[in-house]
């Protein structure tokens, strides 16, 4: 099991590295592609996608993964079967409901009177199209985390991202605009609905026996299951409903109140924004079921460990890359995108403090979820998405999409403290504050000489971007090491990954002996 266990994540966490990477791919393509005003539509077609998704969903996907799992460890083969089938008959009804809400009733009272632009109407639309596919997907995916199949997982969602930029491109380069990129979206959930069913047919269905006995199930027992199925997901729809208006409702929000050109750089700067949650998600994976461990045997001080190294990681990383974002953010925009989208970049220097917030919330939730009741977690992201809305409202008419920065990062801020607050509280760690002190002081450093570096008019804004990289990494790092910011086990941990650099490895070793040498 626990061979499946730690497979099931190198899976998931190589696939979450590539889709992130994939969804940037895509976002530069349609940025550059399409007009920003048409971009902006693009959008907030995508945020709507993804809120219909999770409704239209239910939460249903991980009840399938725990009582597939369940049932099959307790050899109840008929019900793990039930399991899936069941959730697609409930999932399909909360599909075609949405579906036919979408096309009669939510798009066009979206488009025409909430946003009241015409141009929204028929992307809005097309998400009726592919909320059925979705949910097919959704389903299947859930039988393949419950059986530790991540690899299947990640074909479905590369087939659906791979198929949905291909498909993009070639019908916006065809004159078909926002339309065309809405329609290639809806290709690339009708592969990835294919390919799952494909998967399930040809290898789940002989993961999962079929029973001695014939097993019929009464209507009466069907509801019974799909009740458990459903009281089981609700929480986790509110979370993830939650987590998605606390991250990008404020482009709907801002598409009643300005023109779909500001979403278009509005866009443009959360894009670039969510890099530093990239980390948090593979030490969320680890840490919840490790503080768990530590916590259910009581064993405080291997816990006290787990929460002082995760927090630290965290930070080592995501510190200096908040502040090298923020103080380049006009040469990063400029450089990977058209000159108009610079003006998202006072958005960007905001917005990154906030995704940074995010990822100490990202870690804090899983240690909460680990060693408390999971409930909190889901409290605080429904008070974040209850203040995003709040924010966002009063100042966006004031001051635009910075604005929304500002709200944005307000409420993360808002939810991380408490947090943060809590784990210490409960578990009484005596977590030194040297460490955190010493990556702030090493940030502050390099932030001083990237100041000094835009200040450099002569320099091309992709040369201030190069070089600021260059720069940015080699004043954090000495400084850090000439503060003893590292430890022994962050050499060890580091040479275990570099050790299969090929020829690079003889680099890293150098830099690893320097490091030693003032740890």
């Amino acid at each position: 099991m626990s061979s499946k266990f730690v497979k099931a994540n190198i899976f998931i966490l190589i696939g979450n590295f590539i889709f992130r990477i994939g969804g940037y791919i895509y976002h530069f393509l349609m940025s550059t592609l399409l007009p920003s005003y048409f971009y902006g539509v693009l959008s907030v077609f995508l945020t709507t996608l993804g809120i219909f998704q999770i409704l239209s969903a239910g939460g249903i996907p991980p009840a399938i993964a725990k009582y597939l799992s369940e049932y099959m460890s307790l050899g109840e083969n008929a019900l793990a079967r039930q399991v899936v089938y069941s959730s697609l008959k409930t999932m399909a009804l909360l599909g075609l409901l949405f579906s036919f809400l979408l096309v009669f009733f939510i798009s066009p009272y979206l488009s025409l009177n909430y946003f009241k632009n015409p141009d929204y109407l028929i992307p809005l639309c097309m998400i009726s199209l592919i909320i059925p596919f979705s949910i097919i997907s959704g389903a299947f995916r859930g039988a393949f985390q419950g059986l530790y199949k991540t690899e299947y997982i990640v074909a479905s969602r590369g087939a659906e991202q791979g198929f949905m930029i291909v498909f993009s491109v070639i019908l916006v380069i065809m004159g078909l605009s926002v339309v065309g990129a809405a329609l290639g979206s809806v290709f690339g959930y009708i592969a990835s609905a294919v390919i799952s069913l494909y998967l399930f047919k040809k290898h789940i269905l002989k993961i999962i026996p079929q029973p001695d006995e014939k097993v019929k199930f009464s209507f009466k027992d069907e509801l019974k299951l799909m009740k458990k199925l459903i009281w089981f997901a609700i929480p986790v729809s509110i979370g993830a409903l939650s987590e998605m208006v606390l991250l990008v409702v404020t482009s709907i929000i801002m598409a009643s109140l300005l023109s779909p050109v500001y979403i278009g750089y509005f866009q443009v700067a959360s894009t670039i924004a969510r890099i530093p949650l990239m980390l948090p998600n593979s030490i969320a994976t680890t840490i919840l079921p490790a503080s768990a461990s530590a916590n259910v045997t009581k064993n405080n001080d291997l816990l006290d460990k787990y929460i002082s190294q995760s927090y630290r990681y965290i930070l080592i990383i995501i510190i200096p890359v908040c502040v090298g974002i923020a103080l380049l953010s006009k040469p990063i925009i400029g450089t990977i995108y058209r000159a108009e989208y610079m003006y998202g970049s006072t958005t960007l220097s905001i917005l990154i403090f906030g995704m940074g917030f995010y990822s100490i919330f990202s870690i804090s939730s899983s240690i909460i979820q680990g060693i408390m009741n999971p409930r909190i977690t889901m409290y605080l992201l429904v008070l974040g998405a209850i203040l995003t809305v709040i924010l966002t409202y009063t100042l966006v008419p004031i001051y635009g999409i910075e604005g929304a920065a500002v709200g944005t990062t307000i409420t993360i801020i808002i939810m991380t403290i408490p947090a943060i607050l809590i784990i210490l509280k409960v578990k009484k760690t005596k977590s030194s504050m040297r460490p955190y002190l010493k990556i702030m002081v090493a940030s502050l450093v390099m932030g001083v000489c990237l100041l000094k570096l835009t200040s450099l008019t002569f320099l091309p804004l992709w040369g201030q971007t190069i070089i600021g990289f260059i720069l940015g990494i080699i004043v954090y790092f000495f400084v850090l090491l000439f503060l003893k910011g590292f430890t022994k086990k962050d050499i060890q941990l580091s040479k275990g990954i570099t050790d299969n650099f090929g020829p690079l490895s003889l680099f890293f070793n150098k830099i690893y002996n320097l490091m030693d040498r003032f740890s």
